[in-house]
């Protein structure tokens, strides 16, 4: 195991140990409570949306976080008349949304229809509905937060206020595996579980994400070459890593070095996550996603045609726009390649980037012929 592992085991251990101590805060507090009751009025609960995990040094080039797409707690009892504020709680963008249930799952990514060849952003799921900040829900309709993300120009949390007794699924559009529930007795119910206990509960889910990550590396770390044509390599490059519960959004590896006429073949490894694999050879960098006025709502959410579709050939000389093109997530039913391959014949050292995710980047440094 490497040093830059062991490195990474140490911090996760201490971080471990630190969300153990309260864990056993919490319990003791939970103990010293009386049994659940309801209030005389309505209850605030709050739900964290997402989580992460930081690291200096991973081995897989500088930086690097886990995401963990869950919602923390997953399911949760309140009474009619509460409210549950959901609150952002990771690099990643998410959305909250309720629908009746046996109700399609509105998908983040929708085509333009209408004999449009265009992909664009599902209102339903990146707009805030039926109102922003909060909403109510009487089993009825659609509620959506729109995207949550802790960039300025997004909201960071949502309030629903549940006036209907029932049990309510709720998910988030763009991570296909994170949802829970929702169940909401009639108003003056004791509840379940006291805050303390459900704070506990969220210590307990947030070490076993932890965990996850640890039990992650020797799949990480698992890259491969194989013998080209004419003596040359091709070398494997995973498009991040991700099971659908926890994702860490790297090139792996970051940073690979390789000789003139060998080829490198990029695999989506993630469920949920969309990535391209993108040289632009010094020229500016394609924006994600264009904003087309809309008289009758919101605008019209398009993805970039530059990073939608692949450009460039087969073979990199280290100028031109090279792009593989969006490739999905193993999870979604798009249709779509799941990899990329690029020939290098000349010597230099190159970087490239996910467009979706700009701070995803990778390099490649090319030598001359073996």
């Amino acid at each position: 195991m490497s040093t830059e592992w062991n490195k990474v085991n140490v911090r996760s251990c201490l971080i471990i140990f630190g969300l153990a101590l309260v864990v056993l805060v919490s319990v003791a507090s939970a103990q010293m409570q009386q049994s659940p009751m309801a209030k005389n009025g309505p209850t605030l609960w709050t739900v964290l949306v997402g989580g992460e995990a930081k690291f200096d040094d991973q081995g897989l080039g500088q930086g690097g976080t886990w995401q963990f797409l869950r919602f923390y707690p997953e399911n949760i009892t309140v009474n009619v008349g509460d409210t549950i504020i959901w609150k952002i709680n990771s690099t990643d963008p998410h959305t909250v949304l309720i629908d009746m249930p046996g109700e399609t799952v509105p998908s983040f990514y929708i085509p333009e229809g209408v004999g449009s060849q265009r992909m664009i952003l599902n209102p339903l799921a990146v707009f805030a509905g039926p109102t922003l900040g909060s909403a109510k829900f009487n089993g009825e309709g659609l509620v959506s937060s729109g995207q949550l993300s802790k960039e300025p120009v997004f909201p960071k949390e949502y309030n629903i206020t549940f006036t209907k007794a029932g049990t309510f699924e709720y998910y988030c559009a763009l991570h296909r595996l994170m949802r829970g529930n929702v169940t909401v007795q009639p108003a003056g119910t004791p509840y379940p579980k006291t805050l303390a206990q459900i704070d506990n509960e969220v210590a307990s889910l947030l070490i076993e994400d932890m965990q996850a990550t640890l039990k992650a590396e020797p799949e990480i770390k698992n890259v491969s070459t194989h013998p080209g044509p004419n003596g040359t390599i091709v070398h494997e490059v995973k498009m991040g890593y991700g099971d659908g519960h926890i994702a860490l959004h790297k090139f792996i590896p970051s940073n690979l070095t390789i000789h003139a006429g060998d080829s490198v073949e990029w695999t989506q490894t993630e469920m949920d996550a969309c990535h391209t694999v993108t040289f632009t050879s010094g020229g500016k960098v394609p924006i994600p996603v264009i904003a087309e006025p809309n008289k009758k709502g919101p605008p019209t959410l398009i993805i970039n045609p530059e990073m939608l579709t692949p450009a460039g050939s087969t073979t990199y000389n280290g100028t031109g726009y090279f792009n593989s093109g969006i490739i999905w997530g193993t999870s979604w039913p798009i249709p779509g390649l799941h990899n990329y391959s690029l020939i290098f014949d000349t010597p230099g050292t190159y970087k490239y980037i996910s467009l979706w995710r700009q701070n995803m980047s990778g390099q490649i440094t090319v030598l001359a012929k073996r």
